[in-house]
């Protein structure tokens, strides 16, 4: 598990500083934020593979940020809080969380929780493939091979292809995707989404005029084929 990557996501300065102590004493690469927005900001530049979330956060409720990122990836989550009530728990494993930490806890149930999700999951480190295999994503060097032919790619369009990529068959709708990659400035330009989806269907399609690959959900967005 050394080198996994984990998001942590909570206000309380002290509690960061304890957890990223003990997750890096067990080799893990952690990164740590305050506020939600700043959670979802870090979770699309730097995907994780796991996020450590509390409930209570100056800008939104925990139950707020799994919403959101669940429409864009499936990293898997958990709740570190000190709410305690089941409405809660309940709240945020129906709402998307993976498991669910009280605290006060104890390091080794922390680390047991944090061993057990990760074995759920590849390590985002991993290539990541779509179209049947056609499309192979290294994330570590940032190349894209398209059957078996290293292709170029604009940091944009690397960034629209990674994103839809993490989540190959999931929809994502225009709004989304305008936001993760551009910022909320662009969320209605939707022609300016089409002219890098006809770009990326330029260089993974065999014949972009026919899409096999890069998708259209007419009327609510894009996906990437399996």
């Amino acid at each position: 598990m050394a080198g996994r990557r984990v998001l942590l996501i909570d206000d309380d300065a002290n509690l960061r500083d304890m957890v990223g102590l003990v997750l890096r004493n067990e080799q893990y690469e952690v990164h740590s934020v305050a506020t939600g927005r700043q959670g979802l900001d870090n979770l699309a530049q730097t995907p994780p593979d796991l996020v450590i979330l509390d409930i209570n956060l100056p800008d939104m409720l925990g139950f707020d940020v799994i919403k959101e990122l669940r429409r864009s990836s499936q990293v898997c989550v958990l709740m570190l809080t000190g709410r305690s009530d089941v409405t809660d728990v309940v709240q945020g494993l129906d709402g998307g969380a993976d498991d669910y930490l009280l605290k006060p806890f104890r390091s080794e149930e922390l680390l047991a929780r944090v061993r057990a999700l990760l074995r759920r999951v590849p390590s985002v480190d991993e290539p990541l493939a779509v179209g049947g295999g056609q499309v192979i994503i290294d994330t570590k060097s940032r190349t894209v091979h398209v059957r078996g032919e290293q292709v170029e790619f604009t940091p944009t369009e690397y960034q629209l292809l990674l994103l839809m990529a993490q989540n190959p068959g999931s929809v994502f709708e225009h709004q989304t995707l305008l936001r993760k990659v551009w910022g909320d400035e662009y969320v209605n330009d939707t022609a300016y989404l089409k002219v890098y989806i006809w770009h990326l269907r330029r260089k993974v399609e065999q014949d972009p005029h026919e899409p096999k690959i890069v998708m259209t959900e007419w009327g609510v967005g894009y996906r990437l084929a399996s």
